[in-house]
């Protein structure tokens, strides 16, 4: 049977902060238009992004999905449920994968799920007349919760049926045109734990590429240039620093193009650290094979059926995923894992001596021994964690003579925002 501490509900039609908490208590109440309520204790460092979290699908109407401890009823985990329909349920050796409408990122259906019966007739109920489900799942996408959305269904989606679905004719700009179409759009990507509108999460690569790439091609449309759209369909895996695992599985993927002098250049920050051409960038993704198909910048989504092509000219839709994928990637920063990128992801490289995490608002140390006295060095501390604006971190470097040819460096970090920020420690030897 489902989690019984589990609930899957939308949240009551009040704000969060209109709440309050009462005097001299450390939890906020939360409320669910079902009737149930639950509380946050905000003395914990996860519970003030939970609210922002949750008070952020309140005004999306979206479903939340939330565990309630029974004794204290305090919300213990939060997720976020994908509001999709059912495409396909493939059975796999033993699990079965599952693909969602709308999603690009591989689902999967684990018969280990003490649920597996019940979830996989929800999903193919759903399949089968065409309604939307909350499909809630872990960070490595494993289905654990499906629910019925009542009343909805796969036809009521907005958008408008593509027409014509070719490509825009090529307006040719140069390499050096296109990079500044990359650096416009690569430095809105999200400061994780915080991640707001007008911020695009190419920090969270599991999944929402189709938003992303409407609103690069919005922001690149209103600079004045006239991209297009590359879909590529496969069993695709993409290495990435942003997801805990190092990679992401994907059954399509989708970013804007430019013509450079009649060669195609696709524009993904979630892959790269600026414009490559199509051949490159589908030649990091895993399958020797894909299909690639060209479309419009106006086409919002669709699958290898042109006839599924739809669009979304007001970005009603576009605002809707990249919020999803916004709260994904804050809940993901405030779990175990911490905010991107992840340091077993990042390959060592000279003059990095270790990668840290310190928490919002904390002062840390960290030591490194057996330097040669006699070196004079140099340390740096560089944040991995993308957050303009502001200065993040400080630090002060002290000094231990261990021995008389060795000394010990301590290194203390303090971070200057409120959320935790991954950093590198790096070295340099100015003389030896």
């Amino acid at each position: 049977m489902p989690n019984p501490n589990a609930l899957v509900d939308f949240l009551a039609p009040a704000p969060l902060e209109e709440r309050g908490r009462a005097a001299g208590t450390k939890y906020v109440s939360v409320a669910f238009q079902a009737g149930r309520s639950a509380q946050l204790d905000i003395t914990k460092p996860h519970a003030r992004v939970w609210a922002s979290v949750l008070e952020s699908m309140r005004l999306a109407n979206a479903p939340v999905y939330v565990e309630i401890d029974p004794v204290a009823n305090e919300i213990t985990n939060l997720l976020i449920p994908l509001s999709v329909g059912v495409e396909s349920i493939k059975p796999l050796r033993r699990d079965v994968e599952v693909e969602l409408v709308i999603s690009h990122a591989k689902h999967f259906l684990r018969r280990a799920n003490p649920d597996f019966d019940q979830l996989l007739q929800t999903l193919e109920h759903a399949r089968v007349n065409k309604t939307l489900v909350a499909v809630t799942e872990t960070a490595d996408h494993d289905i654990i919760d499906v629910r019925p959305l009542p009343g909805a269904s796969i036809t009521a989606r907005e958008g408008e049926p593509e027409a014509g679905r070719r490509p825009s004719p090529p307006v040719s700009v140069t390499l050096a045109q296109a990079q500044q179409m990359f650096d416009l759009v690569s430095p809105k990507v999200c400061c994780p734990a915080s991640a707001a509108a007008p911020c695009i999460p190419f920090n969270y690569p599991d999944d929402g590429c189709w938003g992303r790439a409407h609103e690069m091609c919005r922001l690149m449309i209103a600079a004045g240039v006239t991209p297009n759209k590359v879909w590529i369909f496969g069993n695709l895996r993409a290495a990435s620093q942003n997801n805990p695992n190092c990679q992401v599985f994907w059954g399509w993927h989708v970013a804007p193009t430019l013509s450079v002098g009649g060669q195609t250049y696709v524009i993904d920050p979630s892959l790269f650290n600026g414009p490559v051409t199509q051949a490159t960038w589908a030649g990091v993704q895993g399958d020797p094979s894909p299909t690639l198909i060209p479309s419009p910048a106006s086409t919002f989504w669709r699958n290898q059926n042109p006839s599924s092509a739809i669009t979304d000219p007001a970005y009603t839709q576009t605002n809707n995923v990249l919020t999803t994928y916004r709260n994904a990637l804050r809940v993901r920063s405030v779990g175990p894992s911490g905010p991107p990128p992840y340091p077993n992801c990042i390959p060592g490289r000279p003059g990095v001596q270790f990668i840290g995490l310190v928490a919002g608002g904390a002062t840390q140390r960290w030591f490194t021994f057996n330097w040669p006295a006699n070196w004079h060095v140099l340390w740096t501390i560089m944040p991995l964690t993308t957050c303009s604006g502001a200065p993040q971190l400080k630090w002060t470097t002290q000094v231990e003579r261990a021995s008389p040819t060795a000394v010990t460096y301590w290194i203390v970090v303090t971070n200057l925002t409120s959320n935790a920020v991954r950093f590198e420690g790096r070295y340099d030897i100015l003389s030896r």
